[in-house]
Parts: structure tokens; C-alpha cells; sequence
């Protein structure tokens, strides 16, 4: 068997790959969007950025920042890191979607597509368009029920019972952290294709 700290090294390891993999498709995604706005959405995260939080930021500070968060699971909806999730069925059900039902027999292979699940315009207004508000708020609140990218609810918890991504919240978490130190340090942030450009000199 494998010693404590071959077990702790093992995680850490796991943790560092799979962390790497999910940013390096994640983190394009949401640069681009914010690079590529037209609307003034840079503005007002900038705004919301440096009224909110304190002085330091921590994962504490960004949870005071809805937008800067929105903007985060708006990207997760539109652009999963991980775009399909594969399982077994453990016993014959029942699948049940808005418009139709299908009987799944044990043993069948399952394959989820969350660009699809996540675009339902049953459930998503104007679910095609990227909104960057569309998680702020009571209304956006409950739409985390329906934000699957992690295999799981935004709103869940990951368990051993499951196969939700044991570290979501750490992804939308830091990756709301990016955000908010990089818009309170430069005023503008501007890009084309893979290339980010900033002004040299810091914001005040």
C-alpha cells in the first residue's frame, strides 16, 4: 500500500494536473470575452472590483462582488472546460427532459453534453447570448441549479457519492480572483487573439 505521504503527494498531484488542464481551456475563454466587449463591461467589474472586498484580496473578497462572479459562471456556461461526462447506468431508469422521456437499461453507456444542457431556452433566456449579469441576483442565484460544467449544480456539493469536480468552487473562486486583481491594477486591458496588452504604468 501507499505511505501518508505517498497518498498526500498523489492528491497534491492530481489536484495540480487537473487544475492546469481545466485553466489553461477556461482562462482563454473568459479573457476573451472580457478582452473582445464592446458594452463597458470592463468599467463596471473595474468598479466593482476596486469598491469591493477590502484591501487584500482573498476568495472571501470576490464573494462580495457578484458581477465579477457572474461574469465567471456566465463563461463556465457558455464555454465547460470539460464539455462531455461519461457514465454507466448502475439500474434500468427513467430519463426525463423537458419534451421527452427515454427508459435506460443497466449497463448503458451515458454520455452528457453541457454546451447543449446549458443552452436550454426553457431554462436560459436568450440562451445563445452571452450575459454577463445573468447570475446576479436572486433570479441568478437559482439559475446555479442549472449550471452543470462541474458534473454537478453550481449550487451542489461534491461528495463521494457522486462525480461533481471536488475543487468547482476553487476554479470559479480563483478565477473570479484573476479578474478582480488584474482590473484593479491596470485601467484598461485590451487584447487580439492570444495577446493581452495593458498600460505599463499601474493604476493609482
Amino acid at each position: 500500500g501507499l505511505s501518508e505521504d505517498e497518498v498526500v503527494h498523489n492528491l497534491l498531484f492530481i489536484l495540480g494536473f487537473n487544475a492546469f488542464g481545466g485553466f489553461s481551456v477556461f482562462l482563454p475563454s473568459l479573457f476573451g470575452r472580457l478582452l473582445s466587449d464592446k458594452t463597458g463591461l470592463q468599467d463596471r467589474l473595474r468598479v466593482e472590483a476596486r469598491e469591493n472586498g477590502g484591501p487584500n484580496l482573498t476568495f472571501d473578497s470576490v464573494k462580495q462582488m457578484p458581477l465579477v462572479q457572474s461574469v465567471v459562471y456566465e463563461t463556465l456556461r457558455l464555454s465547460p472546460p470539460v464539455p462531455t461526462q461519461f457514465a454507466r447506468a448502475r439500474k434500468d431508469f427513467t430519463l426525463s427532459s423537458n419534451d421527452a422521456s427515454y427508459e435506460i437499461k443497466k449497463g448503458e453507456l451515458l454520455c452528457g453534453f453541457q454546451p447543449l444542457v446549458m443552452r436550454d431556452p426553457t431554462v436560459f433566456d436568450d440562451p445563445e447570448t452571452f450575459k454577463p449579469d445573468r447570475f446576479v441576483g436572486e433570479k441568478g442565484a437559482e439559475l446555479l441549479n442549472y449550471l452543470y460544467w462541474s458534473n454537478g449544480p453550481q449550487s451542489g456539493s461534491p461528495s463521494e457519492h457522486n462525480k461533481q469536480c471536488a475543487g468547482k468552487d476553487y476554479v470559479t473562486l480563483t478565477a473570479a480572483l484573476i479578474v478582480a486583481h488584474m482590473l484593479r491594477r491596470y485601467d484598461s486591458v485590451g487584447g487580439e487573439g492570444l495577446n493581452i496588452t495593458a498600460p505599463l504604468e499601474k493604476a493609482k
